[in-house]
This record gives C-alpha cells, sequence and structure tokens, in this order.
C-alpha cells in the first residue's frame, strides 16, 4: 500500500510538472500575459523542489537506516514509522529488518560467550596463531601447562624448548604428535593435534595439546589402587585363617613357653592338628592357584588368527554345554545373520572367552524359571559383533565398573579372572568387550571385532 502511494505521489507530480512545462511553453510562444508566465516558471520551480524533497527523504531514510547497520546500532529506530503517508511502510519495514539484525547479533553474542565459557573451562590447552606466530588466542588450561602468564607469540615458548616454536610452524593440520619438553620448571610429555582455520585469507592455526604423562600417572595409580584392593582382599581371606589356626595348633602341643610331652598328647587332640594342618594346605593351595591365575592374566599368548565359521563354532560350544543345559533346564538359542558368517581370530582363545561367559551366565540363572541363553553373532557396520543374552539376576549397576578388574568378583566360588581375561583377549585380538545389564531382566555382554 505504501509504495502504491509512493508511485501514484511521482506520476501525479510528474503529470503536473509535465502540464505546468506545456502550459509554460505555451504562453511564452504567444507572448500574451508575462504575469501568467513568471507564476507558471515559479510553479515549476517549485514543484520540481517538492519532488526533489520528496525523493530525498526516502534516500534520506535509506541512508539512516545503513548508518545505524554500519555503526552496529541496530537497537535504534527510524523516526516517523508510525505516520501515516507513503513513506510509513517502508520505515517499519527497516525497523522490522533492524530487529531481525538485532536479534541475530544478540544470538551471536550469547554463543560466543558460550564457547568462550567451554573453552576456558575444559582441562585441554588450546591455542592459535597466524602464519606469522601471532598468538590469536589462547585458554587458560594451556597457560597453566605451559607455564606461562602471556603468550604474544609462538617464539615466546622457546624458553620451553629451542625447536618447541619451530615444531609448532611446520606442525601439518590433522597431525598428531607427542613432544616432550624439557626445562627448569617442568618436565613433560605434551600430546599435541593440529587444527586449520581460514578466517578472512588468513590461516590460523589451531593446537590443542594435553600432558599425557599426568593422565597416565593418575589412570594408573587408579589401576593399581583397584588391583591391590582385591590383592589385599584375596590374600587377607587365605591369611588371616591360616595364622590364626597355626595359633590353635600351636596351643595342642605347648603350655605357654614348655611343650608337652608326647605321653601327655591325647589322640583326639592330634587328629584336631591333623584336621587343622589340612585345612592350611587348602588354603596355601588356594593362593598357589591365585598366583597361577595372576601369571595366566600376564603372560597370554599373541593371537593365532584362522577364519572361524560361525554356525560351525557355535554349535561346538552348545555342545559343550549340552548336558549342563539340560540338568539345569536353560534354553540357548544360536542367531546368526548372515548364516555364513566367519571371524578372523584365535579360535581357542575366542572359545575361552565363551566359555566363561556362558557359565557366567549360568550362574546368573540358577534358581530362575524358564532360563533362557541367547548366543548372537551380526555383522555390522563392517565389524563383527557376538553376544551373550540371559535373562538372570543382572548385574547391579554400582558394580559394572568393577566386573572385568582382575580378581574382582561376587561368586564365592569364583577365581575373578575370567572377565579380566576375557577383556585381554579381546584387547589383544583389537576388539571391545562391554557389557549392559537391567537387574532381573536380561544382561548382555558384547564382544566387537574388526576384521
Amino acid at each position: 500500500m505504501g509504495y502504491n502511494k509512493f508511485s501514484i505521489n511521482i506520476i501525479l507530480r510528474v503529470l503536473l510538472i509535465t502540464a505546468n512545462c506545456f502550459f509554460l511553453i505555451s504562453e511564452y510562444i504567444a507572448k500574451n500575459y508575462v504575469f501568467t508566465i513568471i507564476n507558471l516558471a515559479v510553479l515549476l520551480v517549485l514543484q520540481v523542489f517538492f519532488l526533489i524533497r520528496y525523493i530525498r527523504r526516502l534516500n534520506l531514510d535509506i541512508i539512516e537506516y545503513f548508518d545505524l547497520i554500519k555503526n552496529k546500532e541496530s537497537g535504534s529506530r527510524l523516526k516517523d514509522a508510525e505516520r501515516k503517508n507513503s513513506f510509513s511502510r517502508l520505515r517499519k519495514q527497516f525497523n522490522e529488518t533492524n530487529q531481525i539484525i538485532q536479534d541475530i547479533r544478540i544470538e551471536k553474542e550469547v554463543q560466543t560467550n558460550y564457547l568462550n565459557h567451554l573453552v576456558n573451562h575444559i582441562n585441554i590447552g588450546l591455542f592459535s596463531f597466524d602464519e606469522n606466530g601471532k598468538i590469536q588466542f589462547v585458554n587458560p588450561e594451556a597457560k597453566r601447562i605451559l607455564g606461562v602468564n602471556t603468550l604474544f607469540n609462538i617464539t615466546d615458548l622457546t624458553f620451553l624448548n629451542k625447536s618447541f616454536a619451530e615444531f609448532l610452524r611446520h606442525i601439518q593440520p590433522g597431525q598428531s604428535e607427542i613432544i616432550e619438553i624439557r626445562s627448569k620448571s617442568t618436565n613433560q610429555k605434551l600430546s599435541i593435534n593440529c587444527g586449520l582455520l581460514n578466517l578472512r585469507n588468513t590461516q590460523i592455526k589451531l593446537i590443542s595439546f594435553h600432558d599425557i604423562d599426568k593422565h597416565l600417572y593418575i589412570n594408573e595409580i587408579e589401576s593399581w589402587n583397584k588391583l591391590i584392593r582385591i590383592l589385599n582382599h584375596e590374600i587377607m581371606n587365605s591369611i588371616t585363617p591360616i595364622t590364626s589356626l597355626t595359633k590353635t595348633i600351636k596351643k595342642y602341643f605347648s603350655d605357654g613357653e614348655s611343650v608337652i610331652n608326647p605321653e601327655n598328647i591325647h589322640p583326639t587332640t592330634i587328629n584336631r592338628a591333623l584336621e587343622g594342618l589340612s585345612i592350611i594346605e587348602e588354603r596355601g593351595l588356594g593362593l598357589l592357584n591365585f598366583v597361577s591365575n595372576y601369571r595366566k592374566l600376564s603372560s597370554l599368548p599373541k593371537p593365532q588368527k584362522t577364519s572361524i565359521n560361525l554356525c560351525v563354532f557355535f554349535a561346538q560350544i552348545k555342545e559343550l554345554f549340552l548336558e549342563e543345559l539340560t540338568a539345569v533346564k536353560v534354553e540357548l538359542k544360536i542367531e546368526i545373520n548372515p548364516n555364513d558368517l566367519c571371524l578372523m581370530a584365535d579360535k581357542d582363545q575366542i572359545t575361552q572367552v565363551l566359555i566363561n561367559l556362558i557359565k557366567n551366565s549360568l550362574i546368573a540363572l540358577k534358581g530362575i524359571e524358564n532360563g533362557k541363553i541367547a548366543l548372537k553373532a551380526i555383522e555390522k557396520d563392517g565389524k563383527i559383533q557376538l553376544s551373550i543374552v540371559d535373562n538372570g539376576k543382572g548385574i547391579q549397576p554400582d558394580i559394572l565398573e568393577d566386573i572385568f578388574i582382575p580378581f574382582y568378583t561376587t561368586n564365592e566360588t569364583g577365581s575373578g579372572i575370567g572377565l579380566s581375561l576375557s577383556k585381554q583377549i579381546m584387547q589383544m585380538h583389537n576388539g571391545t568387550i562391554s557389557v549392559s545389564s537391567s537387574p532381573n531382566i536380561s544382561t548382555e555382554f558384547c564382544l566387537e571385532f574388526t576384521n
């Protein structure tokens, strides 16, 4: 509507100017009335002036609008937007566009603040620099790791390592390297990754790094603490009764500091001593078995991979457990997709893994009616997945992280190395083992291989 009014105004003004010119020329040629000619000339000048002013107002509004954008004053508004004239709609459209630009600018600032907050609080060092080595950005973690308060150019890092700056200049995008930093104040090993950004025809290198020694040390200490707790538990379980029983047997044959004469020892006492010695022997053998199991974990042979037809392989596994499955009335179902799926792996080692997992499933199904175990194999995204699923008691969420720790077990008769051994075998196959469990519903162990 506003545009139509503007067009009509221009057309009317042009028509009036044209008519005025016609009458002015006619009177000038006829030379009848000089006063009329002067009036028509003045009117023409006024009409042209008002037309120019009318168009100039539009130009000034446009210039004002772009000045607001140029000066980033998107919160301002063009005046007289509510007045009902041919320019009101244009002003209104300008103001609405200005509001959209303002909203976009605010959203951009919010995102920028969020990203800055995120980058400043991650525990990975980040900094970027241009082709001249000038630092564009550096986060607090990078300053902490490098031991600097300010960083203006990568040449400022020569105090850490003389070749460090040169290394950063030549590292390629997508490249990952480990470099050792030695100086008077620090000695650390950094894992460095490089990315490349193109900003306004300028190449910016983005460097991310972290102290791998620190991370490895923390993880190593945590692993050792877990293992020591388990070892302490197992050894104390054997040593405590042995020590107690030894003291008891010692009392059978001594009275304080003196030894009891053989003729004064009752046959019942001898029998009790022999029973105690049998228990000590049993616990000693248990400790020897414990050490033997530990050696199994630390001396696994390298996998000898062959092609395994999983249909035949699963049938052999099922045959191994057929008698036990029948005795406890548990159904073992095999699912393979496709039917001719083959796996490159060490058959003996994978057999050991599946035996361990199926035994665990049978323990979990103890006392469960309609117990079921599913042995599955599928090929997905170029990887082969073997799954063992049961509907047993399941695993409580608070111990899911501990079940793969050596010697950890919730089974009184278990050694606690089955799952640890399985995990080590999978790692040696460059594969993974994972578990998901919903107590009293289902538990699934998944073995994933990259063929």
